[in-house]
């Protein structure tokens, strides 16, 4: 992959090694938590809404502030977004209770 963009926030990674599709999970939680403007508009570009909003509702990665916010966005309802489920809180506070 030839995105110079996404270095800062693979910076424990090859981003030539990336996939786009076979890492799209991954780039794409990436960018919602950490991204800045110019790295959403290239992930609005190269993955689809539908993609995206799957990995809203499925990630287990993003903090509460970031899922929330895209939720928001995408018009997800908060029960559909697993790392807002509530038995998903409490597991992650018991681990990592700050």
């Amino acid at each position: 992959m030839k995105n110079s963009i996404l270095h800062p926030i693979f910076w424990d990674l090859d981003v030539e090694k990336l996939d786009l599709k076979e890492n799209s999970r991954q780039i794409i939680e990436r960018i919602l938590e950490w991204g800045n403007t110019p790295q959403v508009h290239w992930m609005f570009k190269n993955y689809s809404k539908e993609e995206i909003t799957e990995v809203v509702k499925g990630s287990r990665q993003l903090s509460k502030k970031s899922a929330n916010f895209w939720a928001d966005y995408y018009n997800i309802s908060k029960s559909e977004v697993k790392c807002l489920n509530k038995s998903f809180l409490a597991i992650h506070r018991s681990i990592w209770p700050y």
